[in-house]
């Protein structure tokens, strides 16, 4: 028999998996499936599921944020490539950028179902330094605070507004960091306010923010630099350049990496995949091509051209 482990968090969202559980296991258990269930209980509780226990399972399913998926991601790809279990994944958090990146369905017996299809995609992910990874976006600066920062019972109660209620608190308390980029054949030195490394179609809700077309599978992560306005007026004009997704802006830098060096004179706050990713003065981010298996709706795979 094939063998499920099924990892939930329980905080995530309004609590919702409370109410599909019992009809996301039988669905599992229909598809053939023995089905093993864990609920968090602390922060990185699925890494450690994962990585202990991911390698006797054919199958990892997470239920949580995007978070809870990244710490699933940390503990999965500790195992051996040739060990490694597929991913599922049932979206419940707050704002689920990644699940629409995938095209998962919002409705939570749907993603069980469609989990049970097994139809699987092998999507890039990101590596942070030696031993962290994330799924789809690695990021310092403006509001970056906010996904980590944002109390849990103020996300549940008010979903994505919450991010947006703190982002709004903060705008006062923003600051440039002289960064350094090397990338390629390309070093890139400047004050910004905010840097991303993602591999998404949406980031803190945000559709398409860059403008940019991204490819989950081209084994490539996209790099995002705005850089710090000078005064009242220059601010307006780069956060209307954000909205209108302006390709000519002197604030926004887009570039495709696949190895990236990022380095400035004092610790700089990083955060991954809306999780804290720790402080440093250097980092070292890598593509992992197609190192994710995970299920999606079989109309969104890409036919091979």
């Amino acid at each position: 028999m094939k063998r499920l482990l099924f990892i939930y968090n329980l905080h995530s969202g309004k609590g919702l998996i409370r109410n599909h559980l019992a009809d996301i296991i039988d669905t599992f258990n229909k598809a053939g499936y023995e089905t093993v269930v864990y609920s968090t209980q602390e922060r990185a509780d699925a890494t450690r599921l994962a990585k202990e226990l991911g390698a006797s399972y054919d199958l990892v399913v997470c239920s949580g944020g995007d978070g809870t998926l990244s710490e699933v991601l940390d503990g999965v790809m500790t195992i051996d490539e040739k060990r490694r279990p597929k991913i599922g994944y049932i979206p419940a958090g707050s704002t689920n950028d990644y699940a629409y990146s995938l095209g998962l369905p919002s409705q939570m017996k749907r993603c069980a179902n469609v989990i049970a299809e097994e139809k699987f995609r092998a999507v890039d992910v990101g590596k942070f330094q030696e031993n962290s990874y994330f799924v789809y976006v690695a990021a310092f600066g403006a509001f970056t605070e906010v996904s980590w920062n944002t109390p849990q019972k103020t996300k549940n109660a008010l979903g994505h507004n919450a991010y947006i209620l703190e982002g709004i608190r903060q705008v006062g308390n923003l600051k440039p960091y002289q960064v350094r980029f090397s990338f390629g054949d390309e070093e890139i030195a400047g004050e910004c306010i905010y840097a991303m490394v993602y591999n998404s179609f949406s980031v803190g809700g945000m559709k398409n923010i860059s403008g940019q077309n991204v490819e989950l599978d081209d084994g490539k992560l996209n790099l995002m630099i705005v850089y710090r306005p000078d005064n009242a007026v220059d601010f307006s004009v780069m956060l209307a350049d954000l909205v209108t997704k302006n390709p000519n802006s002197k604030f926004i830098a887009n570039y495709e990496i696949s190895d990236l060096i990022v380095e400035s004179d004092s610790d700089i706050d990083w955060v991954l995949d809306g999780e804290y990713g720790g402080s440093h003065k250097k980092v070292h981010i890598q593509a992992m091509p197609q190192a994710m298996k995970i299920a999606v709706p079989a109309e969104t795979i890409p036919q091979e051209k």
